[in-house]
């Protein structure tokens, strides 16, 4: 005769058992488990985002960050960052506002689909502009706000940083 072992040991199903709340209780902390060892890195990365500094500086520094990786994943395929980082930029962008240069992304990019990224990802975009051309990362981040984007002038060095 074989002896019939506990599901709690063997977690083949024993015929004529029924489970008892334990196994049920056992086989939902596993299902759990799975699920935080697959989600785990996506929610720490959440949890960063949400624990994130609350100094302006900071703040804009991380806009600039979002900027690139916007740049990276929206621009990058029709713009090369020379062609967005060069004395013909300067040139043409010195001396305008940081909401001539939003209103002109936020118009007219991505090709194909202009408008289509939120408020908050073209601001990202502008400032890594900026940063890009060699002005300094701002005290704070660029603000939604029309009238302060244009009190922003963009004053780029003969040669950026």
């Amino acid at each position: 005769m074989t002896p019939v072992l506990s599901p709690l040991v063997n977690e083949r199903p024993v015929p004529g058992h029924h489970p008892r709340p334990v196994d049920a209780v056992r086989r939902l902390a596993r299902a759990l488990l799975i699920v935080y060892l697959a989600l785990g890195p996506f929610a720490t990365a959440a949890a960063q985002d949400t624990a994130a500094p609350t100094d302006p500086a900071a703040l804009a520094a991380r806009q600039v960050e979002r900027g690139e990786q916007w740049f990276r994943s929206a621009c990058l395929q029709c713009h090369a960052i020379g062609a967005v980082s060069n004395p013909d930029f300067r040139l043409k962008w010195g001396g305008r506002t940081a909401q001539d240069l939003f209103d002109l992304i936020s118009r007219t990019m991505p090709d194909g689909d202009p408008g289509s990224l939120s408020r908050g990802a073209y601001l990202a975009i502008t400032a890594y502009l900026l940063k890009l051309n060699g002005m300094p990362v701002a005290s704070a981040p660029l603000a939604a706000d029309s009238t302060a984007l244009g009190g922003v002038r963009l004053a780029f060095p003969a040669t950026p940083r």
